[in-house]
């Protein structure tokens, strides 16, 4: 197996881990690496992020299921509203430039971080 081959399955095993472990989108693990290890583009990384995330979201739900944790009926709720918000979010990220993308989402995570230090005390 080739070496990007290798650095794809390992930000993917970073990202499923972070989604399944602390329920955070794999787009804030999967953008950074992607742009930074293998070099992808802005909205590639962001397209590739949606698509990868997928399977590992799919595979972590049904182990909460198993597992009586998560709410069935309110997830089928913020599900609508996900589709709903990627179909708009997917038309809108093509009609920002790379650069104003790329501070949006710098200004996404380090909102988060803020949150979730301030979560903390």
């Amino acid at each position: 197996m080739d070496k990007r081959k290798l650095l794809l399955i390992f930000i993917g095993l970073c990202g499923g881990m972070a989604s399944g472990l602390l329920g955070i989108g794999g787009g804030l693990i999967f953008v950074p690496l992607l742009i930074s290890i293998t070099k992808f583009d802005q909205k590639v990384a962001h397209a590739t992020s949606v698509g990868a995330i997928v399977p590992a979201v799919i595979v972590g739900a049904a182990i909460y299921g198993l597992n009586k944790f998560g709410n069935l009926g309110d997830s089928i709720y913020l599900g609508i509203g996900g589709i709903i918000g990627a179909q708009i979010g997917a038309r809108l990220m093509y009609k920002i430039p790379n650069k104003q993308l790329k501070k949006g989402f710098g200004v996404i995570l380090a909102i988060v971080a803020i949150r979730m230090i301030i979560s903390w005390i």
